[in-house]
């Protein structure tokens, strides 16, 4: 606080003096106040609109978490999904092989007919044609 000194008169100090300081005090306080109040009204709209953005964030993290949380349930589900039908195609492979392989037996054992009916022609054949090659 600044020093100021009274002009003195008869009996101490000047009244009007006293009086003017202290109303000047008293206009620098109110000014104080009036600027800390409109301090505190901008710090309040502010903490307000910083709990506003909070708030909104907040919501949007929890959106953000529940489709992270659906986006891993679905890919859990999609793998799922291709493990079976990978296994499902192994499956059906196998007895398509199982099948095939069944069929090149038949296939084989009928091939291996023909050749027996083939020589037994020949064979046939043979004696035949021996048979009236001695006429």
């Amino acid at each position: 606080m600044a020093t100021y000194r009274f002009s003195k008169s008869f009996r101490g100090f000047k009244p009007s003096a006293v009086i003017e300081y202290i109303d000047n005090m008293e206009n620098n306080y109110k000014k104080n106040i009036e600027a800390k109040q409109k301090e505190i009204e901008q710090l309040i709209n502010q903490n307000q609109e910083l709990k506003n953005r909070l708030n909104d964030l907040e919501l949007a993290y929890q959106e953000l978490n529940n489709q992270k949380l659906k986006i891993a349930e679905l890919l859990i589900e999609a793998q799922e999904k291709a493990e079976n039908i990978v296994s499902q195609a192994v499956e059906e492979g196998e007895k398509r092989k199982n099948q095939i392989m069944e069929e090149i037996k038949e296939h084989e054992y009928k091939l291996e007919q023909l050749r027996n009916e083939i020589k037994n022609v020949k064979l046939e054949l043979e004696q035949f044609i021996q048979k009236y090659a001695q006429f």
